[in-house]
């Protein structure tokens, strides 16, 4: 690496830094104004794997090599877009949008696992009533977050009922998504489609990815259209992420050895990943098989190779959202350039 290179790196990861310890201030606020029998449990799921206040004790346990701020990387991006498109502005505000975006992410989190039923270390700890309270108690913080800076809002940016009314749509947006991946759980693969599954995911993880950008963007007071191009940007990189993760799912499910081969809730449940309805479409493996895997049978060979193909064309649509993701980038530059450090968190 050129020594330009190399701090160019520093000063993002400082700039990471910076951004995360001042969040984290603003979190530990908001969450001092939580009724003490809730406080605990809320932040302790603030405390999950990714989530910000986990933030510190992932740096520490990160390897020299991985530099990449997974934990508290939703808030971060939010706060980074609006204090790249606008210095000046009041950090303050753009944290209270940061924090709304954190907020509603981690109740939609713990929604997402319970309607799963997946014994995530936060419902072994507390169990599935009292999560159900931190998911309600994280809804609401979302919205306190804007209104605890709503003093800080300055022209031009966007006031905080603006700000409120996006949150509100991204929420509904994302449980409309939740809600019609439970309806599809009784649908057979063979019923499912591949654009049904690209709106699933731009309605889940797009509409989240989405919110974070376009809400740093609304902060900053950008134009109309360069909101937009934040909120396509968004919404491009969020189906990119899901469909990366349904891979990688499927792809270790049929990796793991068979003595440890129970499958993902995915699996169990009958969701309609992208892979799977590819597999289900190509005629390379019948009904039958695909429902013996949701049910933890072995794999046979013709199987595994149907589905090494189906994971390979999935992740093709992948990468083509994440092109589409590079060009969008791209145009907003050309109207304002962005530091290194926002790139390298967009991961583009």
């Amino acid at each position: 690496m050129s020594e330009d290179r190399r701090a160019e790196a520093e000063t993002g990861e400082e700039a990471f830094t910076e951004g995360l310890a001042f969040l984290c201030g603003w979190l530990e606020r908001l969450l001092a104004a939580v009724p003490a029998p809730l406080r605990e449990d809320v932040a302790l799921a603030l405390r999950q794997e990714g989530k910000l206040l986990a933030w510190r004790e992932a740096v520490l346990a990160r390897s020299a090599g991985e530099r990449e701020p997974w934990a508290g990387r939703w808030p971060l991006l939010t706060f980074s877009i609006a204090r790249a498109l606008d210095p000046a502005g009041s950090a303050d505000y753009a944290a209270g949008a940061a924090l709304a975006v954190e907020c509603l992410v981690c109740a939609i989190d713990i929604f997402d696992d319970l309607a799963d039923d997946d014994q995530t270390l936060l419902l072994q700890a507390v169990g599935a009533a009292r999560a159900i309270n931190v998911a309600a108690a994280l809804q609401a913080l979302a919205q306190q977050a804007i209104l605890m800076v709503e003093a800080e809002a300055r022209p031009p940016a966007a006031g905080p009922l603006i700000l409120l009314a996006e949150l509100q749509a991204a929420s509904l947006s994302c449980l409309a998504g939740q809600q019609s991946d439970l309806l599809a759980e009784a649908l057979p693969l063979s019923a499912y489609r591949r654009e049904e599954c690209l709106a699933l995911a731009a309605a889940k993880a797009g509409s989240l990815m989405r919110l974070a950008c376009r809400l740093g963007a609304l902060v900053a007071g950008a134009s109309p259209s360069l909101c937009e191009l934040f909120a396509r940007l968004g919404e491009l990189l969020g189906v990119a992420g899901q469909l990366d993760n349904d891979c990688h799912d499927l792809h270790a499910a049929l990796a793991r050895p068979p003595a440890l081969a129970r499958p993902k809730s995915d699996l169990r449940r009958g969701k309609k990943t992208l892979p799977l309805v590819l597999a289900a479409s190509s005629g390379g493996c019948s009904p039958d098989e695909l429902l013996a895997l949701q049910q933890g049978a072995p794999v046979s060979s013709a199987l595994s190779a149907c589905l090494a193909e189906a994971i390979t064309a999935a992740w093709s649509i992948c990468l083509l959202y994440r092109e589409r993701a590079r060009l969008c980038l791209q145009a907003i530059e050309a109207c304002w350039p962005l530091p290194p450090a926002l790139h390298r968190l967009l991961g583009l």
